[in-house]
């Protein structure tokens, strides 16, 4: 009954309309995710700031590790599960890179949102974990320049710097800019919205219609994703303006019009204020947490920017791609068309995942080292906050989730009973319409039989 229902609800929502993705509780993303978002982490720490603790992790009594036969076992019996409708894919690493057992590895599947593991491994590369994003405005005459940079995450107000959305506020901007503006004399402006680091189309050409609502206009600047009262608004870049011209106009600024246009070069000599966001770390942390495909695509035409190609969907996609390959990572079987995940056109192998997943979690000084922190964890954040309940495994998996209509992934770690931390990844696609929430409860028993040694039950 309980399967049939499920079945119901997804079957409504493709009559909808396009691009069912279940990431938190597990029907769409962003707007229509159910679970309430955590509370902000603190800025990242240094490393004074913490003290390192063990955890308590459960051991079983015999000590043995996980063998490569246990692992085919149970991925044989998620294959067979009538709760899986589709083609899978099965890959188990441990951290030194070493495949403990493959099951079409090679394989090149849709893997929905599970490609955000990629894309922050690209922008965290490109980019640099400790790399902020500045919003920026240029004094040239009377007209006041407001460039983004990237920071699709501005504070309508105020800058918290206690949280990794809404670090720059637009605010401190105004506040800055109009000292500016009073040292040059200046009570009127014209202000105008500089948009240009990003190219391109809005949205990817296989993102339409209904889909929409899933990503927001690609813009170089937003104040909250571009969200007001759960909608993306149609354009966040001018959107922003008008709220930072609200701001001068409360400091006693005439702003005569807002419109869009490219600033001039800026020199430290014309810029009249810039904020930043929190550092790259973070909002990848954020990214992979919470599933953000704005951000995700963000991250992505930054990353086509710090490459020179156009900062536009076909640039991200390329420069992810590339960055991937130069890292030396193996590509075979794999075709990048989003950063986020949306497009049907993905095609990425859990080969790759489990690879780049090793690499993030045996290094301590590269630029990946921040990304096993920013995976959900199981039971307890983000997307995987309502799965695992009442599982033994629950707080001993981190991994992205990936929901289409017609396919389901999860990628990232598990801890077993000897203690040993191991890299995963699973890719079901070719799914019958209806069934991608089904099977996702056949994902979470396999990793639970492999996490804690219970038997895998399969319905």
């Amino acid at each position: 009954m309980k399967a049939r229902s499920q079945a119901g609800i997804v079957a409504v929502l493709i009559l909808l309309g396009g691009y069912v993705i279940a990431d938190a509780v597990d029907v769409a993303p962003g707007i229509l995710t159910a679970a309430d978002k955590p509370l902000e982490p603190r800025a990242y720490p240094e490393v004074t700031d913490f003290d390192v603790n063990d955890a308590v992790v459960p051991q079983s009594e015999d000590g043995e590790k996980l063998s490569p036969e246990r692992i085919e076992q149970v991925a044989a019996a998620l294959s067979e599960d009538s709760r899986n409708t589709g083609s899978t894919s099965f890959v188990v690493r441990d951290l030194q890179g070493n495949v403990l057992y493959d099951l079409s590895a090679e394989r090149g599947r849709m893997p929905a949102s599970s490609i955000k593991v990629l894309t922050s491994a690209a922008a965290l590369n490109e980019l640099g974990p400790d790399t902020t994003l500045e919003t920026t405005t240029v004094l040239d005459g009377d007209k006041l320049y407001f460039v983004g940079g990237g920071d699709i995450y501005l504070s309508e107000g105020a800058g918290n710097p206690a949280s990794i959305t809404g670090r720059a506020g637009l605010a401190d901007l105004a506040d800055q800019s109009v000292s500016t503006l009073e040292a040059a004399g200046l009570t009127s402006i014209e202000l105008v919205a500089d948009s240009s680091l990003f190219v391109g189309p809005d949205y990817h050409e296989n993102v339409q219609g209904s889909d929409q609502v899933f990503i927001m206009p690609m813009r170089p600047m937003a104040v909250n994703g571009g969200m007001i009262e759960g909608q993306h608004v149609a354009n966040p870049d001018l959107h922003a303006a008008e709220i930072f011209a609200d701001h001068l106009r409360d400091r006693g600024i005439e702003v005569s019009t807002v419109n869009t246009g490219p600033a001039p070069t800026i020199t430290e000599a014309n810029t009249a204020g810039v904020v930043h966001s929190a550092p790259v770390r973070e909002l990848v942390d954020y990214t992979l947490t919470m599933s953000d495909n704005s951000l995700a695509e963000a991250l992505g035409h930054l990353v086509a920017a710090h490459r020179g190609l156009d900062a536009s969907f076909g640039g991200s996609a390329q420069g992810v791609q590339e960055s991937l390959a130069e890292q030396g990572f193996d590509m075979t079987g794999v075709t990048i068309s989003d950063a986020a995940g949306l497009s049907i056109d993905n095609r990425v192998t859990a080969n790759l995942l489990t690879e780049v997943l090793a690499k993030a979690g045996s290094c301590t000084d590269c630029d990946l080292s921040s990304m096993p922190h920013a995976l959900p964890i199981a039971g307890y954040n983000g997307t995987l906050a309502g799965r695992y309940d009442g599982l033994p495994s629950e707080g001993l998996v981190r991994a992205k989730t990936g929901t289409l209509i017609r396919a389901n992934s999860l990628s990232g770690y598990f801890t077993t009973l000897e203690g040993e931390t191991l890299t995963f990844s699973i890719l079901i696609d070719e799914l019958e319409p209806g069934t991608t929430q089904i099977v996702r409860p056949a994902i979470d028993d396999a990793i639970n039989a492999l996490a804690t040694g219970a038997e895998y039950s399969a319905d």
